[in-house]
């Protein structure tokens, strides 16, 4: 006999939201609460900010203690920062409380070097409680990572790995594309940049990590450059309806490149700007032999990266205690068809 996975959401921003609209979906979970601190939200029914047909009675609550309740939680799903200092004190309440921990928290996805003390302390909470932690999406988590590490199976020798991810960020939700700057002048851009009121994107340093710590290899210097704009070549209108004058910022790049002996071993490339243009997702290695793979098109990140927590639940039920990250989970892939096997 098999039952369904007990899931609680933590965060109904946009990207909670997606991954809420999924659970609901499936028919091996079993949402059970959601949380959110937003008081426009809290005490609402959930169905009513969710565009789903769904028969769900769930109440928003404030936190997470009052979702508990004398049925076992399998899994917390937190999407509410990338910091990794924030989301900390809600990932530890619920390891306390005996459950596994997803997030699409950017510096969870390899957070060993730098933040060494609290790595330690969540992975000994995990331990203690017999449950996992991990940080996932399509990127970091997939595209830039995970999938650069299982191309290199393969390979007798590598000498250099290359990924690049260039999307079109029209199509993304809007607080993305605030991220990246979209619709601010060059200036603008880089005061919001100084003063991290505009981050670009995160994770391209622990995406390095992972792929060095996943491979053994060793590097002498790693350089995460700052994001540098991209100017649109004419007037539009985001999806969001803000005109964006020519010469202002439609988007950014940001690259990161790991180096021993003065040579580049590890090159991560993201561009993400609104405009007609081609995206795709590619991996390069040279070595033996060489590997080129390029996802035509690219993968969409908030679709993916909705998919790629809701098909970890199952696999996080059978990965050892402790802070782990995508190399260390049993193979990820579609899990809708898998149940949770009764005791």
């Amino acid at each position: 006999m098999s039952k369904k996975f007990n899931v609680i959401q933590v965060g109904l921003g946009p990207m909670g939201k997606l991954i809420t609209n999924l659970l609901l979906k499936r028919k091996n979970i079993n949402l059970i609460g959601a949380v959110d601190i937003n008081p426009q939200l809290v005490g609402k029914h959930l169905i009513e900010v969710l565009d789903v047909d769904d028969k769900s009675e769930i109440v928003i609550q404030s936190n997470l203690e009052s979702v508990f309740s004398q049925e076992k939680v399998d899994v917390v799903i937190i999407a509410t920062s990338s910091s990794l200092e924030k989301v900390a004190p809600t990932i530890k309440q619920a390891v306390k409380s005996g459950s596994n921990v997803i997030s699409i928290c950017e510096e969870l996805s390899y957070p060993f070097q730098n933040y060494p003390i609290l790595s330690k302390e969540l992975d000994q909470i995990a331990k203690t409680h017999n449950v996992s932690i991990v940080g996932t999406g399509i990127n970091p988590g997939y595209l830039m990572d995970l999938l650069p590490i299982a191309i290199t199976a393969p390979c007798q020798e590598i000498k250099l790995i290359k990924v690049t991810r260039m999307m079109n960020s029209a199509k993304r939700r809007e607080p993305f594309q605030r991220k990246i700057g979209t619709g601010l002048t060059i200036e603008e851009f880089h005061q919001k940049l100084s003063q991290k009121e505009i981050t670009g994107h995160v994770g391209l340093t622990q995406s390095i990590q992972m792929i060095v710590a996943a491979l053994g290899l060793e590097y002498d210097e790693l350089i995460e450059f700052p994001p540098k704009e991209v100017i649109t070549e004419k007037e539009f209108t985001t999806s969001y309806d803000e005109q964006v004058k020519k010469g202002y910022v439609c988007g950014l790049q940001s690259k990161a490149v790991a180096k021993n002996k003065g040579k580049d071993i590890i090159f991560l490339d993201f561009i993400a700007y609104a405009g007609k243009h081609e995206e795709f997702d590619s991996i390069e290695i040279e070595g033996i032999p060489n590997i080129h793979q390029k996802i035509i098109g690219g993968v969409h990140g908030d679709i993916g990266t909705a998919a790629m927590v809701v098909n970890l639940i199952p696999k996080i039920m059978h990965a050892k205690p402790g802070l782990l990250t995508m190399k260390d989970l049993p193979v990820p892939c579609y899990t809708k068809n898998l149940w949770k096997n009764s005791d």
